[in-house]
């Protein structure tokens, strides 16, 4: 099972979703469904069947995998008895970070890994030398900005929510994963690590965690607006200058999505038409915008909708921050996102945390 998670390596996904539909349909008969489910599950079918008459059939089994494919795992894992040991699982994708981080700034050239962007020349497409010579590495969410957006769900899980008994907190893996979103090299995956920190403090709970607070927030104040780190070389998307050129940039994207929409009927409710699948919006930088899109109204709503009904004091956080991660790169539409959201919503991580909480 956690294979599955370091697929994105070898350049594929599609073995996990054969598992997964595979699996349903083989036990379809005897397949547990809440009335919900069913609900969700027939939206989705409705619209995938009218983004067929609207759009290439490649197109929309892709953004079906692409924008659902959550779901799928959600169903899988509410009927597989395997249940998965997050610390575990934690423990293995900071491993795998850490040796692809070593190899390619030692001895292993990024353009002989499939998990890097590249062009039809086979040329890396977006090289990022941090302070001129380390290069990030992408990992299992084929882009450091996701892979560390699911490295830090699996820490505010495991450090920060969980009441496993069998779940280690051990320092040496809080250090070593929190040194592997540091080596990711993102934006994001800092901004998470932040409110990580300010929510192990305890803000305000009392004068030395209000005092800790407000030193973390002024520090890194002092660091993005006064120091000005971002004017280092390979450090430029967390520097002021960039957060006041992002602001602005995703008030044009919307702009711009708005219009593409208003062009022809019926793509505010089922989204943007497609006639090839290379003209898809996935693996963009503002993945809510990128689902209305893709999905319009039906599943924009739809998907707001499961993380309101699947969200329990169990789940909340993870969700919270996948959810938080999505006003950038998506990671909960990657595969490992996918397995991960699919499990903190099935009634099997919740059976499970019931059992602990006792």
């Amino acid at each position: 099972m956690y294979s599955l998670f370091l697929l994105p390596l070898l350049g594929t996904s599609v073995p996990a979703y054969i598992l997964a539909i595979g699996f349903l349909l083989i036990k379809i008969t005897n397949l547990k469904f809440k009335i919900q489910d069913l609900f969700f599950l027939s939206v989705i079918v409705l619209w995938f069947l009218f983004k067929a008459q609207q759009s290439e059939l490649k197109a929309c089994t892709i953004l079906f995998r692409y924008y659902f494919g959550f779901y799928v795992f959600y169903l899988f894992f509410n009927n597989i008895k395997t249940s998965l040991k997050l610390d575990k699982l934690l423990w293995i994708i900071c491993f795998f970070i850490f040796l692809e981080a070593f190899l390619i700034n030692t001895i292993l050239p990024v353009q002989n890994l499939p998990n890097y962007p590249k062009d039809g020349m086979g040329d890396f497409l977006a090289e990022t030398k941090i302070l001129g010579f380390y290069q990030r590495p992408y990992s299992i969410g084929t882009s450091s900005t996701i892979t560390s957006t699911l490295v830090m769900v699996l820490i505010f899980y495991v450090f920060g929510l969980s009441k496993d008994q069998y779940i280690e907190k051990s320092n040496k893996l809080l250090a070593f994963s929190i040194f592997t979103v540091i080596i990711l090299g993102s934006g994001t995956g800092y901004a998470l690590l932040l409110m990580f920190i300010v929510y192990k403090i305890g803000p305000f709970k009392g004068k030395i965690s209000a005092i800790c607070s407000f030193s973390t927030m002024f520090f890194i104040y002092y660091l993005i607006f006064v120091l000005d780190i971002g004017s280092l070389d390979g450090l430029d998307k967390i520097s002021a200058f960039y957060l006041e050129f992002l602001y602005d940039f995703k008030a044009t994207q919307i702009e711009d999505v708005i219009y593409t929409l208003k062009s022809a009927p019926n793509q505010f409710y089922i989204g943007r038409t497609f006639e090839d699948a290379k003209d898809l919006v996935i693996w963009s930088d503002f993945a809510w915008l990128n689902l209305f899109e893709c999905t319009g109204y039906v599943g924009l709503y739809l998907t707001v909708l499961i993380f309101i009904f699947k969200t329990n004091r169990y789940n909340y956080i993870p969700i919270l921050v996948f959810l938080i991660g999505a006003i950038h790169y998506g990671a909960i539409y990657s595969l490992p996102g996918q397995l991960l959201g699919g499990y903190f919503m099935s009634t099997k991580f919740k059976n499970n945390e019931m059992l602990n909480n006792l």
